[in-house]
């Protein structure tokens, strides 16, 4: 998920510098046996001057993006990897999800349209989507052949964005999940009103399932754009990132009700626990009708956010410019649920969501441990709806769905 500008790189804890690269190759070098002193003292200065010029440089770059606030992106690299890349073993793939989560796998998602709002063009999304397919033996989505389509905000290219990584595990985290969905991605100006006002724009396309907001455009102006997001005649699902900055730091689009807010877990070998990162909490929008019905607890009358989870503090392997990478956030879970609204034959809305977890428990995958703060209750996963991961993650949830009459 992003800010304007001031991007979660700030807070990735495995910054993608040359050191990284670097020092995972030095250490099996260093490992390799006991005939080569000479080298592994070369090697190990060159470890020092490498670490010393790129922190210098990271530096540099944190104190560039500080000091220009706005909208920020809900995501951020963890370092190279992928497959064949340093720490690939530990990144997600399409198959990790459709595991994880009971999804249909390669052939999901057919005849489906699903959408994504991101700021600034993404020149290299077309052959970057085809590499990452020909990896995992997915389909391929091609501007060619229908299935990839890419729209501009006021009709003219858009230049590339500081953060093109953003598009790109959006439009490849989507394709993971329902490979033979339709793409839709909706370049929009590099500003809080162009995000703001993106996918009201496109929320009649005909036949649109899903709309991803993997971003917050700020807290400006929040109620003059409130009401785009409640002229949804399609009952197009809208996904957005809860935030990467843990309890009470929720972001917009997500806070809005009738937006379906998603939150974050940690997943480790087949478990799920609530990311330390993921936002959520009370908000001062009041409780809606189906948060209400459904009881969640502590509410007060105010909406709770998140709605749902999935992963986002483990890696989601992604590739982008020629280069496997690693990428976390609320921007990874965000994503996959968009992809899940392809998979089902019904519109999900909040009400739905809401009532499947009511009628079918096993629609979620309840999370019950981990916390986003130090604030007690409203900072802790426990069972049932939490401020951390919502109803949970999905279990069944495709298969509930599609088998309510």
């Amino acid at each position: 998920m992003f800010y304007l500008r001031q991007d979660n790189r700030l807070t990735r804890k495995n910054p993608q510098t040359a050191y990284n690269a670097v020092s995972h190759n030095m250490c099996s070098v260093l490992q390799g046996g006991s005939g080569h002193i000479s080298a592994r003292i070369l090697l190990l200065a060159l470890i020092t001057v490498v670490l010393l010029s790129s922190t210098f440089l990271y530096s540099r770059l944190s104190s560039r993006i500080t000091t220009d606030p706005g909208f920020k992106h809900m995501a951020f690299p963890g370092g190279p990897g992928g497959p064949g890349g340093a720490g690939s073993s530990t990144y997600l793939t399409p198959q990790d999800l459709w595991k994880q989560y009971n999804l249909p796998g390669a052939n999901g998602g057919a005849g489906q349209l699903v959408a994504v709002v991101i700021d600034g063009g993404v020149p290299s999304i077309e052959s970057d989507l085809a590499a990452y397919s020909r990896r995992f033996g997915l389909p391929q989505c091609t501007v060619a052949s229908g299935c990839l389509t890419i729209k501009y905000q006021g009709g003219h290219p858009i230049a590339p964005g500081s953060d093109e990584a953003e598009g790109t595990l959006d439009i490849e985290t989507i394709h993971a999940v329902a490979p033979k969905a339709k793409l839709l991605l909706y370049n929009v100006q590099q500003s809080s009103a162009g995000l703001a006002t993106g996918p009201s724009e496109i929320i009649k396309t005909p036949g649109l399932k899903a709309i991803n907001m993997s971003y917050d455009f700020g807290s400006n102006n929040v109620q003059q754009y409130q009401a785009l997001y409640a002229n949804n005649p399609n009952h197009v699902a809208l996904f957005a990132s809860s935030g990467d900055n843990g309890h009470g730091a929720i972001a917009y689009p997500a806070i809005y009700p009738g937006v379906i807010a998603v939150g974050g877990t940690v997943l480790n070998g087949g478990v799920e626990t609530a990311w330390s990162g993921a936002g959520g909490g009370l908000t001062s929008y009041p409780e809606p009708a189906y948060q209400k019905t459904f009881g969640i607890p502590q509410a007060n009358g105010q909406r709770g956010v998140p709605d749902v989870a999935a992963v986002a503090g483990t890696h989601m392997t992604i590739y982008l410019r020629g280069q496997w990478n690693g990428m976390v956030g609320t921007s990874v879970a965000t994503p996959i649920w968009s992809g899940i609204a392809a998979l089902v034959n019904k519109p999900i809305t909040p009400d739905l969501l809401y009532t499947v977890a009511k009628q079918h428990p096993d629609a979620f995958r309840d999370i019950t441990s981990g916390t986003n703060g130090s604030c007690g209750f409203l900072c802790t996963a426990h069972p049932g709806y939490d401020y951390i991961t919502g109803l949970g993650t999905p279990q069944n949830f495709v298969k509930d769905v599609n088998a309510i009459p």
